[in-house]
């Protein structure tokens, strides 16, 4: 009979829904099964001092294109190896398109997860052609909880019009799902982006204003009203506009929630004259006064969680914007630096507190998505998914130290403070002190759950 736990945190300050507590963690077949103070934890075949660093639970990056099946990017191996590093221990990707069912696309993609991936991992599905929306109720039986509508072309990316959606946000108001959308106008986007076009414009800039503000405005009001009619839940990706803030903000409920993305608390779209194509985002970066927006809107929980939307072409693929910006993807690589920006721009510069980190990357994403509280929480029972942290440790931001294949990031040179020094997955450390260990097939695909009682706030 064994009398040993499999591992002890001893002398940390563990981050807990009731606030800090000194003390360790005792873990046993990947679950958290001990919380106490040190003295009171049971034996353990491995005992890991904390040194007093900060314990929170694993962050979950709920927006990511890791495994896009384009050659030379990123998959699941690299990607999830990328996010360990970072302090991610889960991530919700998406479905790829495919010429056949969207279930079919699904379970491709989860077992190449699953063959592949590190960490634990959900999905999301595109919703964009008519015969997806009778698949809607089997995917949802599948654990799928979100089902994307594109409202806008993004690199070719096939967009929906607002009928498709009420019909499609019928259909998963019914499977209790969540309809997420990336919310600009297409109608907007081609007549700015044609205009441009006939003044001979193709630099970045041109770019950024081909999507202004007025496309992400638009479309998030017909989206929220959409979804108000049908009286569905409604999750706003990306958020790149202080104005449309404004308007989500007064419109705000327990069925609406919204991300926004470390590039845009972190850039405007005056850095696109010196970044150029590295920083060309889609929705795409807005002024001073809507980044200071975004972060006031983060502090005080309006944004209800940041994702990475982690997708890295790579560098010689975004250079080619530097003489036609239509020719280029938009994305930047971030799984990795996300839980850093954050620390680092947000918590040591006290633009939001420790508490709205945690919940914004960590609780609340696992709520949304119906995971909650299997992930986001340090709690007995739930999985032993941990970051260490030193609140006080700097990093220079550089590609050749980040684990992602894209051969760039857009943070480069940039010196953070407050680093995760050791990450936990499912019990078993496969980051510490920068030495970074991929486990291919420890990761899971994960199912949502729509009946949950927890509620999002």
């Amino acid at each position: 009979m064994k009398n040993l736990l499999d591992v002890v945190i001893k002398n940390a300050k563990i981050f807990t829904p009731f606030g800090i507590f000194d003390g360790g963690l005792g873990i046993e077949n990947g679950k958290i099964v001990s919380i106490a103070k040190d003295s009171l934890l049971p034996n353990a075949e491995v005992s890991i001092d904390a040194k007093k660093a900060l314990a929170i639970p694993g962050v979950i990056d709920a927006h990511v294109h890791i495994h896009t099946g384009v050659p030379n990017r990123d998959t699941f191996q690299t990607g999830s190896k990328a996010a360990i590093a970072g302090g991610v221990t889960f991530i919700i990707d998406f479905v790829s398109r495919d010429d056949g069912t969207l279930k079919n696309a699904f379970e491709k993609k989860k077992k190449i997860g699953e063959e592949y991936s590190s960490i634990d991992f959900s999905l999301h599905v595109n919703m964009y052609k008519k015969e997806h929306l009778d698949e809607i109720e089997e995917l949802a039986n599948c654990g799928i909880a979100s089902f994307k509508h594109m409202m806008a072309n993004c690199d070719g990316t096939p967009w929906v019009p607002i009928t498709f959606m009420l019909e499609s946000f019928e259909k998963v108001k019914n499977v209790q799902g969540i309809c997420s959308v990336h919310a600009e106008s297409e109608e907007l986007r081609n007549y700015f982006m044609e205009k441009l076009k006939k003044e001979g414009k193709n630099d970045p800039l041109a770019h950024a204003n081909s999507r202004p503000e007025l496309c992400e405005l638009e479309a998030i009001f017909k989206a929220i009203l959409v979804a108000e009619y049908v009286d569905t839940r409604l999750h706003i990706f990306h958020l790149a506009s202080g104005k449309a803030l404004e308007f989500i903000k007064a419109r705000k409920s327990n069925r609406i929630t919204v991300e926004t993305c470390p590039h845009y608390l972190m850039f405007t779209k005056e850095d696109l004259k010196k970044h150029g194509p590295y920083l060309q985002v889609n929705p795409s970066l807005k002024s001073k006064e809507d980044k200071e927006a975004l972060w006031n809107g983060l502090a005080d929980g309006t944004i209800d969680i940041v994702t990475s939307d982690h997708y890295a072409p790579l560098k010689h693929e975004k250079e080619i914007g530097w003489n036609n910006a239509w020719e280029v993807e938009g994305g930047v690589p971030g799984v990795e630096t996300i839980l850093m920006l954050l620390l680092s721009e947000g918590v040591n510069k006290h633009r939001i507190s420790l508490e709205r980190l945690v919940d914004a990357l960590c609780t609340k994403p696992a709520k949304i998505y119906g995971i909650y509280p299997m992930k986001g929480v340090i709690r007995l029972g739930s999985d032993a998914d941990i970051v260490l942290i030193d609140m006080k440790k700097e990093f220079k931001i550089k590609a050749d130290r980040l684990h992602h294949k894209a051969d760039w990031t857009p943070y480069e040179g940039i010196k953070v403070k407050g680093f995760p020094i050791l990450t936990m997955v499912k019990g078993e450390v496969l980051m510490k002190d920068g030495d970074v260990w991929d486990k291919p097939g420890h990761g899971k695909f994960i199912k949502c759950h729509y009946k949950s009682d927890y509620k999002i706030r």
